[in-house]
């Protein structure tokens, strides 16, 4: 608006400079002077600067130093830090009565009805060498019977190096190695089969 007034009063300036010469270029001052002080006092932008974005990096998470480390579950348990199996933790049976899985449990019963007793097996080699890995397959069913455990006779069970009472062959049949029964014959080292229709686990030692 100004500006528009300012151009206005130079183009009547330069039509009557004849009549207004002695006042032109006073009159010229003033009218710039004004111009120049109401610019300067007009009111600012209402929209706030923006600030500059900041050039320092974000600070780090401060981290407790007595807080304790952050545990690490992914070690794998050692045979010697393997935690115990529970001995009232009985073992299971699958479809066939097969015993199976990992228990501790050494006092049991025999079940089997056969009045000659039930049979018990061992090989040629000691229970160290049967036990040991590299000691191939075990056929644990056609080795000679060493003694028979009677009807309703207990006997307690050996565990083996891993900690665990079933011993399993090459058919993947389930056997338990007789450390100690209380049978007349008192029958031990060897095995007999780990089934429900021939032994059951007593819940005491008997």
């Amino acid at each position: 608006m100004y500006l528009d007034y300012l151009r206005k009063t130079l183009t009547q300036l330069g039509q009557n400079r004849g009549r207004f010469k002695p006042l032109g270029l006073p009159l010229l001052l003033a009218i710039v002077t004004l111009t120049t002080v109401s610019c300067t006092t007009s009111p600012q932008s209402s929209q706030s600067p923006q600030s500059p974005p900041s050039t320092q990096s974000p600070q780090s998470p401060v981290v407790n130093p007595t807080s304790p480390p952050i545990q690490d579950d992914r070690g794998s348990d050692t045979p010697d830090e393997m935690p115990p199996v529970a001995s009232s933790v009985l073992p299971q049976t699958n479809a066939q009565g097969d015993y199976t899985g990992k228990s501790n449990h050494i006092y049991w019963r025999v079940v089997d009805p056969d009045p000659n007793g039930l049979n018990c097996r061992m090989g040629d080699r000691t229970i160290e060498q049967v036990w040991t890995p590299s000691s191939g397959a075990l056929n644990i069913g056609s080795w000679p019977v060493t003694g028979t455990l009677p009807p309703d006779s207990t006997f307690q069970a050996a565990l083996s190096p891993g900690g665990f009472v079933l011993t399993f062959d090459a058919n993947n049949q389930p056997w338990i190695f007789v450390e100690s029964s209380n049978g007349p014959e008192q029958t031990n080292n060897c095995f007999i089969r780990a089934n429900t229709n021939y032994i059951q686990p007593l819940t005491n030692s008997r």
